[in-house]
């Protein structure tokens, strides 16, 4: 039998009005799919722009380096001093070697390698060793960017000076801070307190103890583990090395 049945009728405006909300949904899915694209590429972003802002700038091959060695030259002889700020037996380094270390800093001949580490940790209540070395660290950065270390060496200095004696809780973050100002290195409180370059110290800890160094204060020259005795012998061990 035919089927009187009446088909239903399109109507072409209801046909154009979903193919218009197709569209528009369609549309809207895009905008925020690059919304979210967006998005994401600004926290990205902003975590390489915060992770750049931990990277220590002025640290050669791990260490501060001091030398009056022409700019782009390479002396032929790399002192490393590898230390401890709360170790005694670096600062007892420091009193009785502080000529000798200043005639090598000077001699174009000779770079020195300060690599400060944190090996001593256990020794204080608040882990100072990397509290004091992320301090140093904070201040190279904040005031040797053009190579001058003169700031960054006399809060080295002051840091031996006024080194906290072992199984106390070392000096705060306030007064590292303050140390760093007398010093002339301004605006570093923030750098100090936040731990910003704690990931470096624990790096470059983890290097030097890697590498077969046991004890603070190491010296090396050229890369080999020197046995210290006395500075005039260490001034002949270096003059020799530069003859090489």
């Amino acid at each position: 039998m035919p089927d009187n049945r009446r088909k239903p009728i399109v109507d072409p405006r209801a046909a154009e009005k979903r193919r218009s909300l197709w569209t528009k949904i369609g549309a809207a899915v895009v905008l925020v799919a690059l919304a979210v694209g967006i998005g994401i590429w600004v926290v990205v972003s902003n975590e390489s722009s915060t992770g750049s802002s931990n990277e220590l700038t002025v640290a050669t091959d791990g260490a501060f380096r001091v030398t009056a060695a022409p700019a782009g030259t390479t002396p032929p002889v790399t002192v490393t001093i590898v230390e401890d700020f709360q170790c005694p037996a670096c600062r007892a380094f420091e009193a009785q070697f502080a000529g000798t270390i200043e005639q090598l800093r000077a001699n174009p001949d000779v770079a020195v390698d300060y690599k400060p580490i944190a090996f001593l940790d256990n020794m204080s209540t608040t882990e100072y060793s990397s509290r004091a070395a992320n301090a140093s660290a904070c201040v190279a950065e904040a005031t040797a960017g053009d190579g001058d270390f003169s700031t960054w060496l006399k809060f080295h200095d002051a840091l031996y000076a006024q080194q906290p004696a072992e199984g106390g809780s070392g000096l705060t973050d306030d007064q590292l801070n303050s140390i760093a100002k007398q010093a002339g290195a301004e605006n570093v409180g923030q750098c100090i307190a936040d731990g910003q370059f704690r990931d470096y110290v624990a790096n470059t800890t983890q290097t030097v103890l890697g590498s077969g160094v046991n004890s603070t204060p190491t010296i090396l020259i050229n890369g080999e583990q020197y046995q210290l005795s006395t500075p005039d012998a260490l001034l002949q061990a270096v003059n020799q090395a530069a003859t090489k």
